[in-house]
């Protein structure tokens, strides 16, 4: 008897210990420098990292791509030769690996491969495949005609981005999708987004957003689908005609908690210096999910009075309200706070001061259409007050937010002589739901009705108790790809 007091005890020592622990080493804020850029960047002396994009693997590392510009220009620009850089980290963003080069850039301007930046991002929950889309080539997004396109180059991984393929040019396939109209396509970067819900083929269904412009049809934001990981590729909704009242620009996709998808566009339409840039949102509702048919809602704009001329991320996460214990979501995105929408050195076109904007979703009547998903932003936590821009947003199986931004931004002088901030620090954020909304909503790690978190409890997820015995998904011990590991979830 006393052996078996004193062994309860014990265990109950040890999971007291290991819960202190588990929220000592996790349930806190932190950030990391991931790849850092020049001090003194200039066009012909200095490279530098732009544009970041985030995921997490299926085994649960992070993965990190940023471009390597040989030069300080976009695709297409002088002294444009660009490389996709990759790292991953093992510790949910604390620490990361040495740089790898997704594709060595050519030197010659006529291979796809001389540039290939602002990569798009997506790795499967069920396997070790990852898909990278990149703009690639010499022709820029300003000079890209039917005949002489900005090209799209597609790589995959098969080990959960540790090791590349030699990629594929892609370009001819994807502007097929609009019968010879196209004479521009740009895939946004950063992360693309899985369904939690759709499985239509092979793997679940995966999106990806564009802006597009055509000899015909107009200037809009495209979207598409695959039901084989990339393999073949669909327009979402009609063929005929653009979402009304959506916008030319990089656009951000999200899944909603009904099934059917959320877009949001960044807005740039004014005048330099006196009108401000805001966010564009639209909603998609399916009418047949196997064909991708379904319609789209009016654009909307939202999100005013700051100059967030930026490709930011559009993220979900399952949530709770503090104030009632209420289960909801919340959505979240990165804006610049600057509000002078100029370039020059000081306001770098308002790319500063990035921080989040939130808005809660409780039931359909808070995205179910493009008025609604641009109602109800709240403004949250300010990141930094550097000059900062891109960013990419994804959601942690720890529970928490990983924002990998471009910050701490130099002065460097750029293709046309403009000085102006053109090199950043890309850096990683690690960040409680709490912090970003003030202590308004928490983090609900283990999911909840309406909000699937596949990710957070797979199926194949082994959970024990000190006993071996089968515990429940929200503690114990785990056993995950042969590994074994203690699973605390913090209350």
């Amino acid at each position: 008897m006393t052996t078996k007091r004193t062994f309860t005890k014990l265990r109950e020592l040890l999971l007291t210990t290991l819960a202190a622990v588990s929220l000592t080493t996790t349930a806190q804020d932190f950030q990391t420098t991931v790849f850092d850029g020049p001090d003194n960047p200039a066009i012909n002396t200095a490279p530098s990292h732009r544009i970041p994009a985030l995921t997490q693997t299926s085994d649960g590392r992070l993965l990190a791509v940023a471009d390597y510009r040989y030069g300080l220009s976009d695709v297409g620009g002088r002294q444009a030769r660009i490389e996709l850089w990759f790292k991953h980290s093992d510790d949910n963003g604390r620490s990361w690996t040495e740089p790898g080069v997704v594709c060595p850039a050519s030197t010659l301007t006529s291979s796809w491969k001389y540039a290939m930046g602002d990569a798009a991002l997506i790795a499967d929950r069920e396997s070790p495949e990852v898909l990278l889309f990149c703009a690639c080539g010499s022709v820029g997004m300003g000079s890209s005609t039917a005949k002489n396109p900005i090209r799209i180059g597609l790589f995959r991984s098969h080990d959960n981005g540790v090791t590349w393929d030699d990629g594929t040019d892609v370009t001819r396939q994807i502007y097929d999708l609009y019968e010879g109209e196209a004479t521009a396509i740009f895939i946004t970067s950063g992360h693309l987004i899985q369904s939690r819900t759709v499985k239509q083929g092979t793997h679940y269904r995966i999106y990806a957003a564009f802006p597009v412009r055509t000899a015909t049809r107009g200037n809009s934001t495209g979207t598409m689908f695959s039901d084989d990981f990339g393999e073949t590729w669909l327009l979402l909704g009609p063929k005929d005609r653009f979402p009304e009242g959506t916008v030319y620009e990089e656009g951000r996709l999200e899944e909603m908690p009904d099934g059917n998808l959320a877009l949001m566009v960044r807005d740039d339409r004014g005048t330099q210096g006196v009108d401000v840039p805001v966010k564009n949102f639209n909603y998609f509702r399916y009418t047949d999910v196997s064909t991708g048919a379904g319609e789209w809602s009016v654009g909307q704009s939202a999100i005013t009075g700051m100059a967030n001329a930026c490709n930011s991320a559009l993220l979900l996460v399952p949530a709770r309200r503090t104030s009632d214990g209420r289960d909801v979501s919340v959505l979240l995105t990165t804006v610049p706070f600057h509000e002078v929408y100029a370039r020059n050195v000081t306001d770098n076109w308002g790319r500063r001061e990035v921080g989040f904007y939130y808005k809660e979703v409780a039931s359909a009547d808070d995205y179910n259409s493009g008025s609604a998903l641009a109602t109800g932003w709240e403004r949250g936590y300010q990141v930094t007050d550097l000059c900062s821009a891109y960013a990419d947003l994804q959601w942690l199986s720890d529970g928490y937010v990983g924002l990998l931004l471009e910050d701490n931004g130099r002065q460097g002088t750029s293709a046309d002589g403009n000085k102006e901030t053109e090199a950043y620090d890309i850096v990683f954020y690690h960040l409680a739901l709490t912090t970003i909304t003030g202590g308004r909503y928490e983090a609900a790690v283990g999911g909840h009705e309406g909000l699937s978190s596949q990710r957070l409890a797979p199926e194949s997820l082994r959970i024990y108790d000190l006993q071996g015995r089968p515990a429940s998904q929200l503690a114990g011990f785990c056993v995950a790809d042969g590994m074994k590991f203690i699973r605390i979830i913090q209350k």
